[in-house]
């Protein structure tokens, strides 16, 4: 039989690299998952924001369209002949032959654009002040 060698022992700390490779992989996997859990919450957190900025936005897009369609119909309504009728009435203040355009005033007094009822404005107006007489405090 042959003789055992003995190795030389080195003194100190042994290391072992099969363990060593284990603690740094655990270590690393551990940091690997809190990194993605961080990274969900995040994206949870995200998520939630641009859903409510969603929200505002379809409630503003609801309104616009409501708006437009609004708009539109009274566009096809501009070509209708009563409209144009209605526009030169009441803006532009033109009036059918033989009527007669009545503008009351926010002080109540009322006037006329025909010269020939000046006495038919008079009789209202005196009407008008009797009923304020009635109702004003005496003095």
């Amino acid at each position: 039989m042959l003789a055992k060698k003995h190795k030389k022992v080195k003194w100190g700390i042994h290391i072992n690299k099969k363990k060593v490779a284990i603690v740094f992989w655990a270590l690393f996997g551990l940091w690997f998952i809190i990194f993605l859990f961080y990274s969900n919450i995040k994206m949870f957190q995200k998520r939630t924001e641009l859903d409510k900025n969603l929200e505002v936005l379809d409630s503003n897009v609801e309104s616009l369209t409501k708006e437009r369609d609004s708009l539109n119909f009274r566009l096809g309504e501009t070509d209708s002949e009563a409209y144009l009728e209605r526009v030169a009435r009441e803006d532009l203040g033109m009036q059918k032959p033989g009527e007669q355009v009545v503008i009351i005033k926010k002080d109540g007094s009322i006037q006329k654009d025909n010269n020939s009822s000046n006495s038919v404005l008079k009789v209202i107006s005196g009407v008008i002040d009797w009923i304020k007489g009635w109702f004003s405090k005496p003095e």
